[in-house]
Order: structure tokens, then C-alpha cells, then sequence
């Protein structure tokens, strides 16, 4: 008998649990709620965040509406809504949006005072199966002084007049990836070609950064070595070095969004650094000729001709590659992931990210069949012995540029150096050359200043170890800003001065991160424009219970991310990967 009533109970809990929360069965879904207040207007806006895969419902049900306590003092006049999106039959909510407020006076304002709002909302849920939370409601406090100006009747309608075009020109001011983010985020519940198109842009526009620079040197090489002189072989090589690199960073990606890793934290551990760069030094040295690397039986055996085993080694190679792209996240593919997180929709999601990665490959397409066309120019015994040298020097190039991910500065300069000297050795700086035209003097100035700049290169080395009296890049921005390494005492001081405060988590390994701070916030109008805020700098580049903490707490999934909280602790925007200075300061100033 207790077995067949522990039956019923199960059965009943598996036919009630995809209605249960619209019985109050479940804590509901709560948007993120800000608001700021125009004094002079007498306005108060409402900033709402909405989960992805959630939105608010239509007006038309009466569950969305904004209410102010009674006081003697203020009473609202209108609330202006924005356009909603289509979804369905209904105009819902969703992403992030603004409503706005506009108050009259009921009596004169004399000293500081706090406004009590109840927002009411009911939160549904898009997928993996559509259902509704039950209608809730949220009390947000809004302090106003006696600069408020309480808007009339007359003011409120004038007020509300340049709403409707507001978000359009705020939408049009945003930088193209955040534009595309708006836009994709919208797509997200409908799974249309339009999302696949976007994502497939927004990967490409990512492409564009230094951040994935570093694997441009390895699809030459790998290619240009591999070809052998045919263009076409050059174009199927690139083909499935993009889909071992597209595979393997879609995986990445599924795993960090799942498990809430940090994109590229892998990059903490030099053996798997040290291990990755090797790989790329020692293929160089092999393409040069200074030793050969035997295929192992049991793949020869399984993997007949070249051809077959040049593509399997495209695909290896293309994989490897994956990860040192995997740190370049920006603020789609950081929408992707926590959409992912958010939804469980893993199959679609790799789906998305994987289209991402597309778009982020077509340079390295671009580069390794151009690559492999150098390669098929007409043959000549020197010719060629110079291209493979070439392609040879492009493979250890791209293992130091990895290798300078867990090395010192200093050593980093010298070990560029080192490789620019012997590279101009190798080019033959030291045999003497016979007369020839203008491609040899050329090549021969080529070869001095590698040299020279080898020299300058080491010299810089030696000097920051032994007479450091400058500091540059990186070093400099956190010289010029009164950086914080402690979350808790920077909240703390945030609150205490009422000041906001903006949180930069960085890593080392991360080339966004030095980007954001050598070109960003080293510029003098962003110092200035940060005078009044309180800053903090949270360091991500080694694994530990602490930052894994940090990282839950403030929800970061990869480098770098910067979140503006106000004094009281509140999130008031955050943006990932680099933006320059004017497009920081106009999100700043927006916050």
C-alpha cells in the first residue's frame, strides 16, 4: 500500500511540475530593477533587466504597472511604457528596457526624502516550454531632495513626447556588437535564420580584434607548409582547420556556460600553456628542416595518403588553435553563454556557437588559402626554400606570442628579441651576398632590420629587469587610476562616500583585458570621467575558491567584464571585451 502511494505521489509531482509555478509552487524569476531620476524633469526612470528567456507580459493583462505609496509630497502623473516586442499574440517585455515616471507636486520639497514604488509584473517563462509565473511585485526605493522638480500635467505630456524616439536614437548611438547584441537577444525565443545570420556577423566582428591575432600566424604556417604548392589543397586545408577550431570552441563554449568556467581559464596553468606553444615551436623547427616528426603506425595505418592525414592534422590543429581563441568573448558571445546557462537549451545553444565561431574563422579562411596561393607560385629551388622558411617562422612565431601569455615582460622582450636575431642570422645576415636587383636589396634591408629590431627588442628586456625606470601599457593605466584589489572594501568605501563603483575582473592571459587597459583607461577624459567613482580591479588569472566565488556572485563568464554598481550595491550596467574610449565613456554616462 505505502508503494502505491509513493507511486501516486510521483506521478502526480511529474503531471503538476510544469504548471507549478503558476500555482505559487516555485520562487518566481525577478527582473533587475534601477532606478535613476532626472530632478530637473521631475521624471523617475525605471531600468529593468529581464533574464534571457523570460519576459514581462502584455499591458493589456493589467499585471505590469508602477505605483508610488501615498505621501504628501509627489504623485504620479503618467507612466510612459516603452514599445513592447512581439510575441506571439501579445507585445511583451524582455532584454532590457526603460519605463518612465513623471510625478506632480503636492506640496513643497524642503529636505531629502525617500519615494516608495511597488512594480508590479508577471514574469513568464519562453522555453523549454512556455508557462507563467504567478504576478509579482517589487518595492523599489528612490530618493529625491529638494531639487526635484515635479512635472504638471502640461510638462508630463511635453515630457513624454520625445519617449517614442528616445530609444531609437540611444539604440543608434550604441557601438555595432552592442547594437547586434540588442538584436540577437530579441531573437533568441524564435530560432530564426535572421539569429543564425546575426550571431554569424557578430563573430566576424569579433575577428577584427587583437584578441585572435594570435592564430593568424599558425593557419599560414600550418597551410602554407602543408599545401604543397596546390591552391586548392591550400583552401581545403584552411576549410577544416576553421571546422576543428569551430568544433572544439562550440564545446568550450557549451561547457563554460554550463558549468559557469571561466572562457580560457585553462590559460592559468603554464604546462598546458608551455605544452600548446611547444607544439606550434616544434612544427616551425620541423617545416625549417631541422628535424623530421614521425606519424605513429597505428594513425598511418588507419589514416592512408597524405592528403587524408595533412586534413586530419588541419582538424588537430585547428582544434589546438580553439583554445587560444576561446578568452575572446565580447558582449554577444557572452549573451550566447548565458542564455545557454539560462535556458538548458544545449543543442541549439551549440548550434549558435558554433555559428559564432564561423564568422569569427572567415579571416583565418581568408589567411590560409592566401597562404597556400604563395605557396603554388611558380617553383624554383630558392623560391620555395624561402616560402618554407617563411611559413617555418610564422609557426614559432605564433608559439612565443602564446608562450607570453604566463612570461614576465621582460622576458617576454627578450625572447623576441632572441627569435628576431636568430631569424636574421638564419636569413643569412652574416654570409656575404652577391650582387643583385632591387628584390635583393630589398630582402637584405629586410633581414637588418629584423636584426635591429631583435637588438632593440633584447635591449628593452635587459633593461626593465635590471633598471626598471618606466612602467607602460598596462602597468601605466593602473598607475594613472586609484585601483582597488578589494571587493568588500571598495563596496564598503562605495557606500560610505556614495559613490558608485566600477568593478574591472581581468586576467592575465587576456589580451582584451591589456587592450582595455592600454588604449581605454590610460586616456585622460576617462580618468577624468572616473575622478568620482570608486575602483576596483579583481584578478581572475589563477583558480581559487575565492574568485570561483566572485565569479558566481557577480555572474562573469569571461575577460574582461566591468560592472557599474551604485553606491548601495545595485547593478546599474555592465559591458564584456573591449569598447574604446568614446564608446566607454557613452555607456558610462548612460549607466
Amino acid at each position: 500500500m505505502k508503494k502505491k502511494f509513493s507511486l501516486a505521489v510521483c506521478l502526480l509531482f511529474a503531471v503538476l511540475r510544469p504548471v507549478w509555478p503558476q500555482f505559487g509552487g516555485q520562487e518566481t524569476v525577478q527582473p533587475r530593477i534601477v532606478a535613476r531620476v532626472a530632478p530637473a524633469s521631475g521624471t523617475v526612470d525605471f531600468r529593468f533587466q529581464v533574464p534571457a528567456g523570460y519576459h514581462i507580459t502584455d499591458l493589456k493583462n493589467n499585471f505590469f504597472a508602477i505605483t508610488l505609496e501615498k505621501n504628501d509630497f509627489a504623485a504620479i502623473v503618467k507612466t510612459i511604457f516603452p514599445a513592447g516586442v512581439p510575441f506571439g499574440d501579445e507585445s511583451v517585455f524582455k532584454g532590457e528596457f526603460s519605463v518612465r515616471v513623471l510625478l506632480k507636486n503636492l506640496k513643497p520639497i524642503k529636505n531629502s526624502l525617500k519615494l516608495d514604488f511597488d512594480v508590479s509584473f508577471q514574469i513568464c517563462q519562453e522555453y523549454p516550454q512556455e508557462l507563467c509565473y504567478a504576478p509579482d511585485q517589487s518595492r523599489v526605493q528612490v530618493g529625491i531632495g529638494p531639487d526635484f522638480s515635479p512635472a504638471g500635467t502640461a510638462t508630463a505630456t511635453a515630457a513624454s513626447a520625445p519617449t517614442a524616439a528616445a530609444p531609437a536614437a540611444a539604440h543608434k548611438n550604441k557601438p555595432l556588437p552592442r547594437r547586434l547584441e540588442d538584436l540577437i537577444r530579441g531573437q533568441f525565443n524564435r530560432a530564426s535564420l535572421l539569429l543564425f545570420i546575426l550571431v554569424f556577423a557578430a563573430g566576424f566582428l569579433a575577428s577584427l580584434t587583437p584578441c585572435v591575432y594570435p592564430v593568424i600566424p599558425i593557419i599560414m604556417g600550418y597551410v602554407g607548409g602543408r599545401s604543397g604548392g596546390r591552391k586548392l589543397k591550400g583552401f581545403t586545408l584552411s576549410l577544416f582547420f576553421v571546422l576543428g577550431l569551430a568544433l572544439v570552441y562550440s564545446l568550450l563554449g557549451v561547457v563554460a556556460a554550463k558549468t559557469g568556467s571561466l572562457i580560457g581559464i585553462s590559460f592559468q596553468n603554464p604546462i598546458v600553456v608551455t605544452a600548446i606553444a611547444a607544439i606550434f615551436i616544434i612544427m616551425g623547427l620541423s617545416l625549417a628542416g631541422l628535424f623530421s616528426i614521425p606519424v605513429p603506425a597505428w594513425i598511418s595505418s588507419k589514416v592512408s595518403g597524405s592528403h587524408k592525414s595533412d586534413i586530419a592534422g588541419a582538424l588537430i590543429v585547428g582544434g589546438i588553435a580553439a583554445v587560444i581563441a576561446a578568452p575572446c568573448v565580447g558582449p554577444v558571445l557572452i549573451a550566447l553563454l548565458s542564455w545557454i546557462s539560462q535556458s538548458g537549451n544545449v543543442f541549439l545553444g551549440f548550434w549558435l556557437t558554433f555559428v559564432f565561431s564561423l564568422g569569427m574563422s572567415v579571416i583565418f579562411l581568408v589567411a590560409g588559402t592566401f597562404s597556400g596561393a604563395i605557396a603554388a607560385l611558380p617553383r624554383g629551388g630558392k623560391w620555395m626554400s624561402t616560402v618554407k622558411y617563411f611559413f617555418s617562422a610564422l609557426l614559432i612565431a605564433g608559439g612565443i606570442f602564446f608562450l607570453a601569455n604566463i612570461l614576465k615582460p621582460w622576458l617576454t622582450l627578450l625572447l623576441w628579441g632572441t627569435y628576431l636575431i636568430a631569424l636574421a642570422v638564419a636569413f643569412g645576415l652574416f654570409r656575404p651576398q652577391a650582387e643583385g636587383g632591387v628584390a635583393q636589396v630589398l630582402a637584405r634591408t629586410a633581414v637588418v632590420l629584423f636584426f635591429l629590431c631583435g637588438a632593440v627588442l633584447f635591449y628593452q628586456g635587459l633593461s626593465q629587469r635590471f633598471f626598471p625606470t618606466a612602467v607602460t601599457g598596462a602597468a601605466q593605466a593602473k598607475e594613472a587610476l586609484p585601483w582597488l584589489d578589494d571587493l568588500s572594501q571598495a563596496k564598503q568605501r562605495a557606500r560610505l562616500e556614495k559613490k558608485r563603483l566600477l568593478i574591472d575582473a581581468w586576467a592575465e592571459w587576456c589580451a582584451a583585458c591589456r587592450e582595455l587597459d592600454e588604449k581605454t583607461f590610460s586616456r585622460d577624459d576617462v580618468r577624468a570621467a572616473l575622478a568620482d567613482t570608486i575602483l576596483v580591479k579583481l584578478d581572475f588569472t589563477r583558480k581559487s575558491e575565492k574568485n570561483d566565488l566572485l565569479k558566481k556572485e557577480l555572474g562573469i563568464i569571461g575577460m574582461p567584464t566591468v560592472i557599474v554598481l551604485d553606491s548601495r550595491g545595485v547593478e546599474m550596467g555592465r559591458f564584456s571585451g573591449f569598447i574604446g574610449p568614446e564608446d566607454f565613456l557613452d555607456l558610462f554616462r548612460g549607466f
